[in-house]
């Protein structure tokens, strides 16, 4: 009922037209017209009326069943009465735009999914640890705060990966002394670099930058971290180089081939599977985090002679 209610309110100029053209035949009796062949024209009028709506009808309903099928299936021929019109197009590119989103949503459920499995399996080494620290007596307070160290790092890591995914992240850029936030993260990290025997090397720069503080030293503490954990007894210098920020360490390097992806979420390479304490998030975190600072990632390396992360910050400095 409803579908024919529709098929009428499209029609309801030819139904008006046809009724003031009955009315018509009516009033041309005062001009003479015999009653017999009046009647006679209204009656082949409203009975070829009747057909031609009939038909309408039926076409109306074809073409509005096509529409549905093709709108639940854009992947369908689009029906003739809307090829190649704007209302198509558009259709068209909205469908498109959806999948994208939705394959674009998969792949992060997906990657975030991998992610919190490798991470619950790595966060339970530290919390084994730790138990097994609490246990002896006299407790290691050294080797316990080492163990809640690294706890803390794991989970500022997935809080950090959770807020970058998110949409609602926010950024307060603001100048800022670089080597201020360079000496933050070496503190930060210092007893980790005594515990692995790695020596810092930091030549001030002298530089102010445009960013966002938080951000930028999530940056430099998991380039920190990446080093240090695969250097053991070496150096991590930190430099400036023309407009790059050179973060180098004398490390066990990264092969040729995992190089194109280390940016990869949860590609954790060669070396994650052999150290087996990579989450595989790290880097990727510093390519996403600098992409919105505007700053430029990229990385060097060689297998036994250690890896280079460079941070171009031409677009930041002030």
């Amino acid at each position: 009922m409803k579908e024919i209610y529709r098929f009428l309110q499209i029609k309801v100029h030819t139904i008006v037209i046809f009724t003031l053209y009955i009315l018509f035949l009516f009033i041309s009796k005062i001009f003479g017209l015999n009653q017999n062949y009046i009647f006679y024209i209204v009656l082949f009028s409203v009975f070829m009326f009747i057909i031609s709506m009939t038909i309408s009808y039926l076409n109306y309903k074809k073409v509005r069943q096509e529409l549905d099928g093709w709108v639940n299936d854009i992947s369908e021929n689009t029906p003739r009465i809307v090829r190649d019109t704007y209302f198509a197009n558009k259709i068209i590119g909205l469908e498109k735009e959806n999948k994208r989103m939705e394959d674009a949503f998969e792949a992060k459920m997906r990657n975030f999914k991998e992610y919190i499995s490798i991470w619950t399996h790595q966060i339970k080494t530290p919390l084994f640890s730790l138990d097994l620290i609490l246990n002896d007596y006299p407790v290691d307070s050294h080797l316990a705060k080492a163990e809640v160290f690294e706890i803390e790092e794991y989970i500022i890591t997935l809080l950090s990966y959770m807020r970058l995914e998110s949409l609602s992240t926010d950024f307060v850029f603001e100048q800022i002394n670089l080597d201020e936030l360079i000496s933050a993260s070496i503190k930060k990290y210092s007893k980790v670099f005594i515990r692995k025997k790695n020596n810092v090397n930091f030549k001030p720069t002298g530089l102010e930058i445009t960013t966002d503080k938080k951000w930028f030293s999530l940056i430099l503490d998991q380039i920190l971290s990446n080093s240090n954990k695969y250097t053991q007894n070496g150096y991590i210098s930190i430099y400036i180089k023309q407009e790059n920020l050179i973060i180098e360490d004398t490390g066990i390097g990264i092969r040729k081939e995992d190089l194109p992806r280390v940016f990869d979420k949860s590609y954790t390479g060669y070396n994650g599977r052999i150290y087996k304490k990579s989450t595989g998030i790290g880097l990727s975190l510093v390519k996403g985090s600098a992409e919105n600072l505007s700053i430029d990632v990229d990385i060097d390396s060689t297998v036994g002679e250690g890896t280079k992360l460079i941070l171009n910050l031409s677009r930041v400095l002030n």
